[in-house]
């Protein structure tokens, strides 16, 4: 709220400038991360922002400096590494899976810089672009950012994109608690490494679920990744004749894990697995990220430890024993795994889903969770197969294979612990929409690649032609960000309005189930807000995540359509169910559509602002499964800040006599 005032201020040319207390910035400048030692018992008078959070500690500022560029795992950094396994902890050596690769990175780290913040602190980033002929913008993906709508990082949604040799400053407060990350959304940055963590805690005290564990530090913040052995773009739009689709062939936990070859790749080496350190006795808080981007859930379990849920996505709900957790692209869990074993070692056991999971691809990796003081050599490693279930309940299962019986519970199963108090449950909701999600196959690839036609498009596994779309439209970004520059984009540019006030493909559209145009579904300020989403185009063990940016929400509903159900029947029998305030769904801002399914969910859009709605598969993003959802009108939002960055399309008219004073030949 204070930098929406500032801006204002500002803005109007209200206020004098003068009176304000100009930061010094460097002197807030914080490490890309931190010891547990420095966390717990930082020195008298630290400026250090990763901290135990204190009631009535007043806010801190959190100042990085980032810079991303061109790097290599393996590289000159890393010596000998993994010969000499302390030369794999030098600084600026990117471990990653052991094999020599291009990346992209933050600070020369994969995972990037850890942001662990108080709630009420203030977070400056300035990011520096490096990247050579690249341009990028960060999300900080679970921050609501009301207020700092323009920090939101969305290419052309709320900002232009940051070019090579360019710096430009992100601030915002932490206003919104939990387990959160960021990661680039411009292209295909984020699965070349450009993502890391951001936690934004409490006073112990004020977690409903803070008597459950006694520790809870920065290194338990555990990131997963997929990962490839060329880059992003590589695969982009996909091979056909070798390697066709987008499959990642690894995973790795906190940036580290062992490779996984293809016939003919020996350049990789046996790097040391990622280390989780516990304590015998003690009940530590584990926040597992989900830096996934490809199509290929995982599934974590850990050798005979169970664990107890107790937040999703950021929001806490009432604990729940678990004995694994299937995690898609963008979710967040947060667990209390209580080390009440013997001392020793124990794998931790992350095995791939959906695609990852066919026979002769089977990708898993593991890390070890080791007890304090024991120096025990590990058991012999398990396969794919070896996971650690331990006879426990599967969290978030494929398909919401939730039924009696099946040993699964559903996010839609969760009680949540935040009460509603704005009465977005009660009663139905004034504003519904419905959305489909699914593909657009190129059968006809000769008139595809026709001469003048230039369909965007992936390669899927099986060779497929296709692209993605959202109610048969396909998104495609503007010109100039919408939030900042609206009216520089052309109305043509932009999807059709129905009779029904919502986008549509236009009529003179050359296919009769695709399009292409810049999607943006209009929803009223502060309406009590449905969003019914259904997979029609199933594809077996294909489960979307969708993430809504600006918001959480509450999980109404998931199934696969049973008996006959339609999307259209779903919306319907919801529109009419009400829950009691002693039953709280879960809060959360990403959500998996089984499929051939749909998930239904729930929010008040109080928060004005342009906020993108999408697949969290990065392939998926990148060819249009994405709908803009405009809460209120321009008037509603903050002014633009000073100064901030413009960009678009240039094309003067051209006249006849324009060069007819320059000298010609």
């Amino acid at each position: 709220m204070y930098l929406y005032l500032r801006w204002i201020l500002l803005a109007t040319g209200i206020g004098v400038v003068s009176s304000q207390t100009r930061l010094n910035l460097n002197s807030y400048l914080q490490p890309d991360r931190v010891t547990r030692q420095q966390f717990v018992s930082p020195p008298r008078g630290s400026s250090l922002c990763a901290r135990q959070c204190v009631n009535g500690e007043a806010p801190k500022i959190c100042y990085y400096k980032w810079l991303a560029e061109n790097y290599v795992t393996l590289g000159p950094a890393c010596g000998n590494c993994p010969v000499n396994v302390t030369a794999c902890d030098e600084p600026q050596c990117v471990v990653a899976n052991g094999y020599e690769k291009s990346v992209l990175t933050i600070n020369r780290m994969v995972p990037g810089p850890n942001i662990q913040v108080c709630l009420g602190d203030r977070i400056i980033i300035d990011l520096q672009n490096n990247i050579a002929g690249g341009q990028m913008a960060i999300h900080w993906h679970g921050v609501f950012q009301r207020g700092t709508q323009y920090m939101d990082g969305v290419p052309m949604v709320t900002q232009c994109s940051i070019h090579e040799a360019d710096v430009f400053r992100y601030d915002f407060l932490a206003n919104n608690e939990g387990t959160h990350y960021w990661h680039s959304h411009d292209g295909l940055q984020k699965l070349d490494g450009i993502q890391g963590n951001l936690v934004i805690r409490t006073p112990k005290a004020k977690d409903p679920n803070g008597n459950l564990y006694d520790i809870d530090v920065p290194e338990h913040t555990l990131m997963i990744l997929d990962w490839m052995n060329t880059t992003a773009e590589e695969r982009f739009p996909g091979l056909r004749q070798r390697e066709p689709g987008q499959m990642p062939i690894t995973f790795l936990l906190d940036g580290r894990g062992r490779p996984k070859l293809l016939p003919g790749q020996q350049n990789a080496s046996p790097v040391p697995y990622k280390e989780v350190w516990v304590e015998q006795g003690k009940k530590f808080r584990l926040r597992f990220v989900s830096g996934l981007c490809t199509v290929c859930g995982a599934q974590i379990s850990i050798e005979s430890h169970g664990m107890t849920l107790i937040a999703t996505d950021g929001a806490p709900v009432k604990p729940v024993n678990i004995g694994s957790i299937d995690l898609f692209s963008g979710e967040r869990y947060d667990v209390v795994l209580n080390a009440n074993q013997t001392p020793g070692t124990y794998w931790i056991h992350i095995r791939g889903l959906a695609e990852c999971s066919e026979p002769g691809i089977e990708i898993y990796q593991l890390a070890v969770l080791r007890y304090l003081g024991t120096n025990q050599a590990r058991n012999d490693p398990p396969g794919y197969n070896g996971g650690f279930g331990n006879g426990g309940t599967v969290l978030n299962p494929q398909n919401a294979s939730c039924a009696t019986g099946q040993g699964g519970l559903c996010v839609s199963q969760l009680t949540g612990l935040i009460p509603d108090n704005d009465n977005v449950l009660s009663r139905p909701p004034n504003f519904n929409i419905v959305l489909s999600f699914g593909f657009h196959i190129f059968d006809n690839l000769q008139e595809t690649f026709n001469k003048g036609r230039y369909e965007r498009f992936f390669v899927a596994p099986d060779r497929t032609v296709l692209t993605s779309w959202i109610n048969n439209i396909s998104f495609i970004s503007p010109p100039s960000p919408l939030l900042s520059q609206g009216p520089d984009t052309p109305r043509e540019m932009f999807c059709p309005v129905g009779r029904d006030g919502f986008p549509q493909c236009p009529t003179n559209t050359t296919s009769a189930d695709y399009c292409e145009c810049i999607y943006v579904i209009k929803i009223p300020l502060g309406a009590v807000t449905q969003i019914v989403i259904g997979d029609l185009l199933p594809v077996a063990d294909l489960h979307h995540p969708f993430h809504l940016h600006g918001y959480h929400f509450y999980v109404m509903a998931m199934d696969q359509f049973r008996n006959g159900e339609t999307l259209q029947s779903v919306s319907k029998e919801l529109l009419r169910t009400n829950f009691s305030r002693s039953l709280l769904p879960a809060l959360k801002d990403t959500i998996t559509v089984p499929s051939n399914g749909y998930a239904a969910i729930r929010f008040r859009a109080d928060n004005p602002g342009l906020w993108f709605f999408h697949c969290h598969f990065m392939y998926h993003l990148a060819t249009g499964m994405a709908v803009v959802m405009q809460v209120g009108n321009d008037g509603d939002w903050p002014p633009v800040p000073p100064k901030f960055p413009r960009c678009g399309n240039y094309q003067p008219t051209p006249y006849l006599e324009d060069y007819s004073n320059i000298i010609r030949g």
